[in-house]
C-alpha cells in the first residue's frame, strides 16, 4: 500500500530530506514525508536493504505491507545521507545515537533542522537520546550557531502507518516558532504533528513507556485483565512524570501525545515490540508480526540506575526490572501497580490507593487470587 500525501500548502518539493536507519519507524517516515521532498535519502548499514529498496522500492524485513516511493532513495554512506539534507530524521536504536550524532553533526549544513525519532536511555550512560545529541554537539566545533534537535514522539505504529493508518504524535522544542513550522512542514495527511515545548519530557516519557509496556505485556499474557492493565499504565504515567521533573523535564508531557497518547498505545497493543517482550517475559509465544529493536529492557536497567541515582523511589520501575533479572515472578509487577506506594512523590495510605481491593481485604489474598489463575 502506497502512503497518503501531504497537503499542498506545504512546499518542500526542492528540499532533500535524510532518515537516518531503515527499521520499521525509520522506514515508515520516509514513505510518510517522500511526497513532499523532491528526494529522500535513506541510511542503513545493510547491504541487503539497500539493493532492495533501491530496486523493489520495498523494505519487506520491517513492513512487508509498503511500497516506497520512487524518491526514496537507500545508501549505506551516512555523510553522503545527510550532508545535503535541509531536514534529517533520526531513527535509530538509542544505542547508536552517539556514534551517529559523530557523524551528521559534521557533515550536514548547520542550518539543517534535526529531528529524533529515537526513544531510549543509552547504555552505561543512562542519558536519554536528547541528552547525548546535546553532549555531542556541545562537544563539536561544526556545531557552532547549530540549532536545538526537535524530539518526533508519540502513539506511531510503524505497521499501522504503512497500512494506511493515521497517527498523531508531538514535536517538541525548545524554539516555540521553529517547532510550529516543522510541526507543519512534516505533518502528511496520515501523521498529524502537535507542537510541545518541552523536548526532554517527551523523552523521557517516549523512554519510560517501553519499560511499563512490558508490564502490560506480562498482564495480558498472563490475563490479569484489563482493570490491572489500568492500574499499571496510570502508575506508569505518574512514575514517568516524577522521572521527567527530576531531568528538568516537566509532567505537562502526560496531556500530550507523547505522553498518555504513546503510553496507551504501547502498553495496549499488540503490535508494540515492548508489549510483545513482555508477553514473552511471561512465558507466551511473541507476534509473528513484531520485529525490530526492543528498547524496554535496556532502558528499564539504565532508568533504575539513574532514578536510584537522583533519589527516586519508582516501585513499578523497580518491579518490571527484577522480573527481567529474574529476581522476582511477574506477579510483582502487579503487586507494584495495584498496591500501596508513592504516587506523584507523596507517600499514600490505604484510603488513597487500596491494596487491589475493597478496604479490609489483605494483599496477600488478592496475591493469592492471581497464583490460582497460574501467573506464580
Amino acid at each position: 500500500m502506497s502512503v497518503e500525501s501531504r497537503g499542498s500548502d506545504i512546499d518542500e518539493s526542492e528540499a532533500t530530506l535524510a532518515v537516518v536507519g531503515a527499521g520499521a519507524w525509520g522506514t515508515a517516515l520516509a514513505a510518510l514525508e517522500a511526497p513532499g521532498f523532491r528526494r529522500v535519502n535513506l541510511h542503513t548499514l545493510e547491504a541487503s536493504a539497500v539493493e532492495e529498496i533501491n530496486r523493489f522500492h520495498s523494505n519487506t524485513a520491517y513492513l512487508p505491507d509498503l511500497i516506497l516511493p520512487s524518491n526514496v532513495i537507500a545508501t549505506g554512506r551516512l555523510e553522503e545521507v545527510v550532508e545535503s539534507a535541509s531536514t534529517v530524521i533520526i531513527a535509530v536504536p538509542s544505542g547508536a545515537i552517539r556514534e551517529v550524532a559523530r557523524v551528521v553533526l559534521p557533515s550536514c549544513g548547520r542550518r539543517a533542522r534535526v529531528v529524533l525519532a529515537t526513544k531510549g536511555m543509552e547504555t552505561g550512560t543512562a542519558m536519554l537520546s536528547l541528552e547525548v545529541w546535546r553532549e555531542e554537539a556541545a562537544a563539536a566545533e561544526a556545531a557552532r550557531r547549530r540549532r536545538d534537535a526537535l524530539v518526533l514522539s508519540g502513539p506511531n505504529l510503524a505497521v499501522e502507518i504503512s497500512r494506511g493508518m493515521p497517527a498523531v504524535s508531538s514535536l517538541a522544542g525548545t524554539d516555540a516558532s521553529e517547532v510550529r513550522r516543522a510541526a507543519r512542514a512534516l505533518s502528511t495527511g496520515l501523521l498529524t504533528l502537535v507542537p510541545f515545548g518541552d523536548p526532554l519530557g517527551a523523552q523521557a516519557f517516549g523512554a519510560m513507556k517501553n519499560v511499563y509496556a512490558i508490564g502490560c505485556g506480562m498482564s495480558a499474557a498472563l490475563g490479569w485483565g484489563d482493570n490491572a492493565n489500568a492500574a499499571i499504565l496510570w502508575r506508569g504515567l505518574d512514575e514517568a512524570g516524577r522521572f521527567a521533573r527530576a531531568i528538568g523535564g516537566t509532567s505537562a508531557v502526560v496531556g500530550t501525545p507523547a505522553g498518555a497518547g504513546d503510553f496507551v498505545a504501547t502498553c495496549t497493543s499488540p503490535l508494540s515490540r515492548n508489549h510483545d517482550l513482555g508477553r514473552v517475559v511471561a512465558g507466551s509465544r511473541g507476534g509473528s508480526a513484531v520485529n525490530g529493536v526492543r528498547e524496554g529492557a535496556s532502558t528499564a536497567l539504565e532508568a533504575r540506575r539513574r532514578c536510584r541515582a537522583l533519589g527516586l523511589k519508582l516501585p513499578l520501575l523497580e518491579a518490571v526490572c527484577s522480573v527481567l533479572l529474574g529476581e522476582q515472578r511477574p506477579p510483582a509487577v502487579l503487586e507494584a501497580a495495584c498496591g500501596t506506594g508513592e504516587v506523584d512523590g507523596r507517600e499514600c495510605d490505604a484510603q488513597t490507593v487500596c491494596a487491589g481491593g475493597p478496604a479490609g481485604v489483605p494483599a496477600t489474598t488478592i496475591k493469592r487470587s492471581w497464583q490460582v489463575a497460574g501467573s506464580d
